[in-house]
């Protein structure tokens, strides 16, 4: 209790009344299947629609080989038809599921597609050049060397040479190169035309896997290239003085030895070291700087100094160095802070592209491991250079999921670390760094061939060697578990299925999961094409309060065949069961609902009729029916259960929901004290809990007397219980049951004459 040690105003905070408990939802499913791709491991994944789900685990599944088919489909213990299992979770949706966990199955012998980078520079063209142009557009210029350098242009669909040609000016801004020869044909950038300079060597890099395992990875393709992290200015030496801009005074012819400019600030001789650099158009020139007379400055230039004819009102203005002494090791750099130990800058001279290692910094100063290319102005750039991954994956429908990931590190431990950041938000693949990896821009990661690696590098299903265990699945703990048992995982979870899957093993795993756990329901699926005879022996074999069973299979139209398929009913009745749940309540039975997602006409693959469900509705088989002018209905309600006081489905669920709240919902209650205000304290959190329920029609009864009762108290626990840490408190609710039989007794009335 609080402490009061000295004189002073106290102001505390009082607990008042009972704690809220709210209801939890009943409408979130987990489903179990095989999928074209999607993560394997980890817990199950969220999808909250069909699309989403199409782009964490793919599209539709084609159906196996003859062979394999019928191994699975042709197997009346063991067997299910799994490559359905998109189209199940397509129903769920369909029919108003709105929260769906899925994991995925894969089997234990299936790999993920690789492949393997080499090193090598490539920059792909990004503007189309006609024939006989002298320029192209590039991705970048990082790794090239100037003026000078040779360069292969290659055409990006068959890898064949075009031109080779000297780079005589580039434009690193803009991303342009001028070339010393004519382009002897057309340069297309749709066409993946790219550049390459020297040769590619065979040496590995980088590998990259799909995510998870499966062919579906030999369809993603994979592309390292440099990008510019950061441009980052040249600071003038503090020693450089001040800088000026000014303008030409007066015409200046070409290559004449002097130019005079306007007088302004700045523009002293004896302010300014001897040797000054101004920049004129896009050029820096030496000048020494005259004396100012009548309001203009001469400058002079070195012999030999080469320039074209300027006209007045041509912009000049100075131009700082930052390393004065020329090459060396440190310079200042203006935002230092976006630098780091081992980053890679590549400096730009105007004729020179050079690349350094940073060594160390200390504020603005930086230190280099090499010394410097001679010396630099304010009016250059350091520019960061680090690695972009760019991954796509073309489905077989012909859709494509695009991820980019950019300012990426090759190498060291830090967040930006490209393998590190791959593992983290890639949806698509993950990398590994081999021996061969550099940081030299000349050195980047490319693939043998063209721009884009393929993973097409092992990548297998093993569909024949998927078995029952992989649906059942193993208890690895938290995040490790597969197949049914990593459902335990989300704890959420109201209905679950393992849509076209009437093994017998898998099903009773299934039960087991749910009556484990007491807090979800079993949706099942028997095997296709029963006969009434054959649904009855199948249902046989179970009896849990915790499942029900739905009979007969549906008919949907398959997008990748583009035919119609029989389906199995659990996908499409875990989405009614939500729908129904947010538009009516848990306490209200999934039946009588119209079925969506199946064919308009005979969306049924068996017809039943009233005969035939007299025979199946006693033994806890719900027929799914279609009635002219009503469309594709759910026809019954009941579980598989033998014990007549819960052959409800939504009695079941109602009291999973009932206790899976009042679970979460006085968790607060231990280790408190146990003793009649915590026992008031618990029967009012219950009471009004329950009395909220009541009001939704949820229980019977036309007062809350007569629908529940809440006892806690000395009625409830011993002497004993009270010892031994028990707080017990019994509840009784009185459910609402469906009106599954409507029967009105119609009888013939005489007329009676009335005399007035």
């Amino acid at each position: 209790m609080p402490e009061y040690l000295s004189p002073g105003v106290y102001v505390e905070e009082v607990d008042a009344g009972p704690r809220p408990i709210a209801g939890v939802s009943t409408s979130t499913a987990g489903m179990v299947g095989v999928t074209v791709r999607g993560p394997y491991t980890g817990k199950p994944k969220l999808v909250t629609s069909f699309l989403e789900f199409q782009r964490v685990f793919g599209g539709f599944l084609p159906e196996p080989e003859p062979g394999l088919r019928d191994r699975w489909a042709g197997d009346p213990d063991e067997g299910g038809r799994w490559w359905l299992f998109p189209l199940a979770v397509k129903g769920f949706f369909d029919n108003g599921g709105q929260r769906l966990y899925v994991k995925r199955v894969a089997s234990r012998q299936a790999t993920p597609s690789s492949g393997a980078l080499g090193h090598g520079l490539v920059s792909q063209i990004t503007g189309n050049a006609a024939k006989k142009a002298t320029s192209l557009r590039l991705a970048h210029l990082i790794g090239f060397t100037g003026v000078g350098q040779r360069v292969d242009i290659v055409r990006g669909d068959d890898q064949r040479l075009i031109h080779t040609a000297g780079i005589t000016g580039y434009d690193v801004a803009n991303r342009r190169i001028e070339l010393d020869a004519e382009l002897p044909a057309e340069v297309r950038a749709s066409r993946g035309d790219y550049v390459q300079v020297g040769e590619r060597a065979a040496e590995q890099t980088l590998r990259f896997s799909a995510v998870s395992p499966g062919s579906w990875g030999g369809a993603v393709q994979v592309r390292v290239q440099p990008v510019v992290g950061a441009a980052l200015p040249v600071l003038p030496d503090p020693q450089e003085g001040t800088a000026f801009a000014t303008r030409l005074a007066a015409t200046a012819a070409q290559d004449s030895t002097t130019v005079e400019v306007d007088a302004v600030p700045g523009l002293d001789p004896d302010e300014l070291p001897a040797d000054v650099w101004v920049l004129i158009g896009v050029t820096r020139y030496q000048v020494q700087v005259g004396q100012p007379a009548s309001g203009r400055v001469t400058l002079t230039f070195p012999a030999n100094t080469s320039h074209p004819e300027w006209q007045p009102g041509e912009a000049v203005r100075r131009v700082r160095r930052g390393n004065p002494a020329g090459a060396g090791r440190t310079l200042r750099v203006g935002g230092a802070s976006r630098l780091y130990r081992d980053a890679v800058v590549q400096v730009d001279n105007g004729t020179t592209l050079t690349t350094r290692t940073v060594d160390k910094i200390a504020e603005d100063v930086v230190t280099f491991t090499e010394d410097l290319p001679g010396a630099l102005f304010d009016s250059d750039r350091l520019h960061l250079v680090e690695a972009q991954v760019d991954v796509r994956f073309t489905d077989p429908a012909g859709a494509v999921v695009e991820e980019t990931f950019g300012n990426l590190r090759l190498t060291g431990d830090e967040p930006a670390n490209l393998v590190t950041t791959l593992a983290n938000r890639s949806q698509l693949v993950r990398a590994t760094a081999l021996p061969g990896l550099s940081t030299d821009p000349a050195r980047f990661p490319t693939p043998s061939v063209g721009s884009w690696l393929s993973l097409t590098d092992g990548g297998s299903d093993a569909y024949a060697a998927l078995t029952v265990a992989d649906f059942v699945g193993e208890d690895g703990g938290s995040g490790q578990r597969t197949g049914i048992v990593a459902l335990e995982d989300i704890d959420e979870v109201s209905v679950c299925a393992v849509p076209g899957v009437w093994s017998g093993t898998v099903e009773s795993a299934l039960v087991t999961h749910c009556e484990l756990l007491k807090d979800r329901f079993a949706v099942l699926d028997p095997r296709d094409g029963l006969d009434i005879e054959g649904i009855q022996a199948f249902r046989e074999s179970f009896d849990t309060k915790y499942a029900a069973l739905y009979y007969p299979w549906l008919v949907t139209r398959d997008p990748l065949s583009n035919r119609d398929v029989e389906v199995p009913p659990s996908g499409h009745l875990a989405g009614i069961y939500a729908r129904v749940d947010v538009e009516r309540g848990v306490h209200k039975a999934p039946a009588n609902v119209v079925i969506r997602g199946v064919r308009l006409t005979d969306g049924i693959a068996q017809d039943v009729t009233k005969r035939h469900q007299d025979l199946l509705n006693p033994k806890g088989i719900n027929a799914l029916r279609f009635f002219p002018g009503l469309g594709h209905r759910v026809w019954g309600a009941r579980t598989l259960s033998s014990d007549s006081t819960w052959k409800y489905v939504n009695v079941r669920r109602l009291f999973l929901f009932l206790e899976e709240s009042i679970d979460e919902g006085t968790q607060w209650v231990v280790f408190e004290p146990n003793d009649e205000a915590l026992w008031a304290l618990v029967r009012q959190t219950i009471t009004n809990f329950l009395t909220t329920v009541w009001r939704s029609g949820a229980l019977a009864g036309t007062t809350a007397d007569e629908a529940f009762f809440v006892a806690c108290d000395r009625s409830t626990m011993t002497e004993d219980d009270l010892q031994n840490g028990r707080l017990i408190c019994q509840i009784g609710v009185a459910p609402v049951f469906p009106a599954e039989f409507v029967i009105f007794r119609i009888q013939q009335k005489t007329r009676e004459t009335q005399l007035s």
